[in-house]
Formats: structure tokens, sequence, C-alpha cells
């Protein structure tokens, strides 16, 4: 497909206007409207230029609002009556997936450490950040000004109780706010993929970052290509299209990371998407099935310590990060 064939798109990364098709996105609705079942589908175009994949056209506002809207879908991020009641911790390892992400955020943090100098007093902020698992960890470091935004007035409630600061709002409303203090580091991890306009949150981001202060981002890498999808993603980044729009956007890239399988890892996934694929790959997703959780916890996350698998089960196991500053 050419730029003369699609004059209304441009490439939120390199600004270019030249694509090929890239194939179709697939995933299953988990709690569908009634008068709307099954899969949830759109194409995807890549940019000639830096290959940057992107959803066209976009999904609906209903395709979208019936994804994220059912019950469902937010117990899978501990979202459900018992929340307000339970122990920060206890909340952010109360099911697999929960587990596994806990378990991320704290690589996050190390990872973020190694290549910036934050002090005790940094002010610290999680976009998109659920039950905040990076700011639990951040906690345990003893930084103590801690930020959230996140979308789920429920989850805000929580993390209120656990002494963070919310923001109950989406990040298109954040950014233009003018009444915010400076953050020394702002987290977006499996955020961008999900906006609409990425380009454009990142730049406005880049105002409320302190002198000094310190952008992560991780998103998940070239996920379009897994054969079976979960998250509702619009962008999907590789090492060029994510330094074309960091640098585009204004920062200056200090590091970046792709993570990578070894032999036998990579056999082992094309095992686990095969069984993925029998039993769950039309039904929700193995986040939504009990079953899996009691060997995820007695057989497979001793398996993981043993022999120092990467790979997960309920969250991405190949993500792409990258530290910057103004």
């Amino acid at each position: 497909m050419n730029s003369d064939s699609t004059p209304e798109l441009t490439c939120c990364c390199c600004n270019r206007a030249d694509f090929i098709q890239a194939g179709t996105y697939a995933l299953p609705v988990r709690d569908t409207h009634p008068r709307v079942e099954g899969e949830l589908s759109y194409p995807l175009l890549s940019c000639v230029n830096c290959s940057h994949v992107t959803a066209h056209p976009l999904p609906s506002d209903f395709d979208i609002d019936r994804f994220y809207g059912g019950m469902r879908f937010w117990k899978g991020y501990g979202v459900n009556d018992t929340l307000q009641h339970r122990d920060w911790f206890e909340s952010l390892v109360s099911n697999s997936s929960l587990w596994e992400n806990f378990n991320r955020a704290k690589n996050q943090l190390a990872y973020i450490l190694e290549h910036s100098e934050l002090t005790s007093g940094a002010k610290i902020i999680d976009f998109g950040s659920g039950l905040a698992p990076f700011l639990y960890h951040c906690r345990q470091r003893g930084f103590e000004n801690l930020y959230a935004l996140e979308p789920s007035a429920v989850i805000c409630a929580f993390l209120k109780e656990q002494g963070v600061m919310t923001f109950p709002s989406l990040l298109e409303v954040f950014i233009a706010r003018d009444d915010l203090p400076k953050f020394d580091l702002m987290v977006v991890s499996h955020t961008l993929e999900h906006l609409k306009n990425p380009a454009g949150v990142l730049e406005g981001l880049r105002e409320h970052l302190s002198e000094n202060g310190v952008l992560y981002v991780d998103v998940p890498y070239k996920d379009n290509l897994k054969p079976y999808h979960q998250g509702l993603h619009f962008h999907f980044f590789n090492e060029t299209s994510m330094r074309e729009i960091l640098q585009k956007s204004g920062y200056r890239v200090i590091s970046t990371h792709t993570d990578g399988f070894t032999f036998l890892e990579s056999a082992l996934i094309k095992i686990l998407y095969f069984v993925y694929g029998l039993f769950y790959g039309k039904s929700g997703g193995v986040s939504a099935n009990k079953r899996i959780d009691l060997p995820h916890r007695l057989l497979w996350r001793p398996l993981k310590w043993v022999t120092g698998l990467k790979i997960n089960i309920f969250i991405s196991s190949m993500d792409l990060r990258a530290v910057v500053k103004r």
C-alpha cells in the first residue's frame, strides 16, 4: 500500500506515509455485548521506513468499550469486591497473572536504577499503574513520593489507602493539566501500545518531566507476530520505531534493551502456544481459568526459579524497554 492510497495516515514514529499490509490482529472478546459475540479483529499496516506496525483503521469506540467494559477483564487485574480489604502485597500476588506482573515490575525498577540516579525524595509516577506493583517495589527501596495514574476509580481508592497519590484519569487528560509537579521518574509500562496517539502523549509527558528527570518506556516486542493475542493493542514497536518516536518527541535515549530467548525457551514457548491454541485460544485466555493457577504456583514457578527461564504465561515474555531524558 503506498502513500496515495492512504493519504490520511502517517507513521506515528517517523512521520512517513508509505505502508504495506501487515496482516490482521485478532483477539477474543472476554465480555461480549448481548448482540455482539466472538472475535474482535482489525487490519494492520507496516511502515516501509521504520517497520512500525499500526492498526488501521482503529476498532470502533463500541468495540473498545465492550472489550474493557466487563468485570471479567478487571478481575484478571485483581479488581473485585474484596480489593479494599486486602493487604497491598497480597493483592499484587493474588493470582498468577498479577504474580508475573509483580516480578516484571521488580526487574523494571532494577533496570531503571542501573541507568539513572534517583534520590529517595524523587517524585515517581506510574501511568496506567493497575495495582501498582512498580510503586510497591519503589516503596520497598525507600522511595517516598509515589504517584499513580489509573482510570479505575476502584483501584485509585485502593492505592490511596497505601499512601500513593492518585490521578483517576486518562493520560490524554493528564498531559493537558498545568497544575502538576515536575516528576523525576515517569513510568509508561505496557501502556503506549494501547494509545491512539502515542507520539502526542509522549510529547505531552515531556512537559511534566523535571530537568534531570527520566522517562521509562516498556512495551511488548512485536507482539503482532505472536500466534495468539490478548491485549487490545494499536501499536507494535521494534527497536528502530521506538527510537524514532522517542527522539521525535524530544527525548534523548540513554539505554534500550530487547528481551530474547535461548534455544530451549524458543522451543518451549512454541509448545505452550500449541497447548494454548488447543484449550484456551478462543475462550478468553488462561488468565480467566482458575484451574491454571495452582499448577502455575506449584510447578511453573519452581521450574522458572531452578532453570532461570524468562518465559511468562500470563504476560508478555519479550519486551522492548528504553530509558530516556529530556
